[in-house]
Formats: structure tokens, C-alpha cells, sequence
């Protein structure tokens, strides 16, 4: 799943039109997966490899063949999960793959910079398309206005609309939704200075 150069502009322009008339500063980023999983899929092969080894040892393999055996099902399990990355994915519990999903979140936050804005009013709209996953963090004046929870209702509906593929129009609705309070909360001011770039970040 990925944006077209149109879609992008499209999300560009929405950004855009908000900031013309909020002082916020709102900021698209999107990744296709947010971490490698190494660890996890070698883990897995290995529970998996050693599953099935329980299975050859009733039949009273030798040693030679058994070690055959592993080394067989484990590189073959190991090929398979790094071709179709979604299938170990599948096998992550949601709490774990959301956990990793947000640390990674939250490091792009301060990676990119957005802590640094003047008026710390910077908003990042992160997706995560393999994970499923949605956030927004927003910084410290955001924060002292509008709480976190504020943001869930958007970031539950922007889920579903990444799930069913729908990755633009899902980024077109979190920000028309929070058109009306960032307006009202942090209106635009006469020396308002366009700090980030309102282009869409692919990671």
C-alpha cells in the first residue's frame, strides 16, 4: 500500500489549506513497516524448528538426520518469513506489533525534528500500513489544550480506513477533522512563520 504522487498533493494541499488558518503545524508521515523483525522471526524459526524436531525424534531419527532435519526447516521457514513478512506479522500479537509500531512512532517524532518548532504546535500524523497502525503525537502547546484522548476517535476511524486500503482518504479525514479546533484553539497569526514542510514523509 503506498500514495501516488496525487494523493500526496492532494494530503499536501489539505495540510496546506489548515495552516492557512491555524497557527498548528501538521505534519503526514508514513511507513511501510516500522521495524525489521529480526529478532522476532529468528525466534519464531527456531520455536518452530524445534516443534517439529520433538515430532522426528518418535520416529528415533540419528543425530546426523535430525540435525538435517533442522537445518532444513529452519532455513526453509526462515526463506519463507522473509518473503512474506506479513505471515510473521500474523504471528505478532496486535499489542506488540502496535508497542513497536508507537516506539518507532515516537522516535520519527524527534528524528524529524518537530520538537523544535517555535511555538511547539506541531502534529504528526503517522501510519504504519503493514502494522495497521495509526498515531498522533502532537507537542508540548498542542498538548496543554487539546488532550491526547481527543485524538483516538480520529486515529480509530483513520485504522479502519488504512485496513481497507484506503490510505488518502484516510489521511483527508483526520485533518478536515481537526480543522475546527485547531482553528479555534491556535488561530492563525499575523507573524506566523510555516516551519515544516507540509509535504507527505514517506519513511
Amino acid at each position: 500500500m503506498h500514495l501516488s504522487e496525487e494523493e500526496k498533493q492532494q494530503i499536501s494541499k489539505e495540510i496546506e489549506a489548515l495552516e492557512s488558518k491555524s497557527s498548528a503545524e501538521l505534519v503526514a508521515v508514513i511507513t511501510k513497516q516500522a521495524s525489521s523483525y529480526k529478532f522476532e522471526q529468528i525466534a519464531i524459526v527456531i520455536f518452530i524448528t524445534a516443534f517439529i524436531s520433538l515430532f522426528a525424534l518418535l520416529w528415533e531419527v540419528s543425530s546426523i538426520k535430525l540435525f538435517q532435519i533442522q537445518t532444513i526447516i529452519f532455513f526453509i521457514f526462515y526463506f519463507l518469513f522473509e518473503k512474506y513478512n506479513k505471515t510473521l506479522l500474523s504471528l505478532l500479537p496486535k499489542s506488540y506489533r502496535y508497542k513497536k509500531a508507537s516506539e518507532y512512532a515516537n522516535q520519527q517524532f524527534l528524528n524529524l525534528g518537530l520538537q523544535t518548532t517555535k511555538t511547539k504546535q506541531a502534529i504528526m500524523f503517522f501510519v504504519s500500513t503493514d502494522e495497521k497502525y495509526v498515531e498522533i503525537i502532537t507537542d508540548s502547546a498542542i498538548k496543554e489544550k487539546i488532550e491526547d484522548k481527543y485524538w483516538q476517535q480520529i486515529v480509530d476511524e483513520f485504522i479502519n480506513d488504512v485496513k481497507k486500503k484506503e490510505l488518502k482518504k484516510g489521511y483527508l479525514k483526520a485533518i478536515k477533522s481537526c480543522n475546527k479546533i485547531l482553528i479555534k484553539e491556535f488561530p492563525i497569526q499575523k507573524d506566523d512563520e510555516n516551519e515544516l514542510s507540509n509535504e507527505v514523509i514517506e519513511l
